[in-house]
């Protein structure tokens, strides 16, 4: 959007504060996908229902996915809930708006004084994000017919009149993604916790495994990390079987990992063949 467009002076101002609270434009890019993957995980969750993919939500919950991207992101930005609307951006209300689809539905209290919108796309399902500005104006909205909440969509002109912060951008890959859920679960009963351990990453070797996924498995015991390390722990049994169980946090196993085609991040184990 260009400086010459009709409504750039009031985009361009929601815009640079939405930029300066997020600390800068190339940190929102970076971070929002992956804010927006931890609220879809958080409603999806992984480890009480055995599902992994947005796919599986029925019609409310994946409703409840814009609310809790919306309360994610207030939080992440520092930026309070308006009087009136979702979003405060220094003085000026903006009204969120999110969709899992292609469009968004904007209601009469907002499309009535054409107020600014924040639109989000979890779309598709695909693993992509577009984060984006535009008024709601009339001009840029279909007819309400046939709609009962009175809402009306964002028509073909009204998208090329969004002022995009965040397009197309993918997401990080879910701590979850082919994890077998229902095994997963399984695993949850053997005791004691060392053991528990052992048994997951022998059935999982070479899966990079983030330490939310061990805390999820060893949810009943108090230092659940000492039961995947040594002295005792997951990596002595592995040993045996001639396993290694590497940790990101500690180089030289990251440089083991490494010399298997493996980064690891400093929360991350994985257990490889010796």
């Amino acid at each position: 959007m260009n400086e010459q467009h009709p409504d750039y002076e009031a985009l361009a101002k929601i815009r640079d504060g939405i930029f300066a609270h997020a600390g800068g434009e190339q940190k929102l890019r970076k971070e929002l996908p992956i804010l927006i993957k931890n609220a879809v995980d958080f409603v999806i969750d992984p480890v009480r229902t055995a599902r992994t993919k947005m796919s599986e939500l029925d019609k409310v919950e994946k409703t409840f996915i814009g609310l809790k991207i919306e309360h994610y992101l207030r939080d992440w930005l520092g930026a309070p809930k308006g009087l009136h609307r979702d979003l405060n951006i220094d003085g000026v209300e903006v009204d969120i708006k999110n969709t899992i689809g292609s469009s968004w539905m904007i209601p009469p209290e907002t499309f009535r004084a054409e107020e600014p919108c924040l639109l989000i796309a979890t779309a598709k399902f695909d693993g992509r994000c577009w984060l984006g500005l535009v008024l709601a104006r009339d001009a840029y909205l279909n007819s309400a017919e046939g709609n009962r909440d009175k809402k009306r969509s964002i028509s073909e002109a009204g998208r090329r009149n969004i002022m995009w912060l965040v397009e197309d951008q993918e997401y990080p890959q879910s701590r979850w993604d082919g994890i077998d859920m229902k095994r997963f679960r399984q695993l949850r009963d053997i005791n004691p916790g060392e053991d528990r351990a052992a048994e997951f990453f022998r059935e999982n070797i070479g899966r990079i495994v983030h330490r939310s996924v061990i805390q999820a498995l060893l949810h009943d015991q108090l230092d659940y990390m000492k039961r995947v390390r040594g002295n005792g722990g997951a990596r002595d049994i592995l040993q045996h079987d001639g396993i290694l169980l590497l940790n990101g946090s500690w180089t030289p196993h990251r440089k083991i990992a490494r010399s298997q085609g493996i980064d690891l991040l400093p929360d991350e184990t994985v257990a490889v063949r010796k």
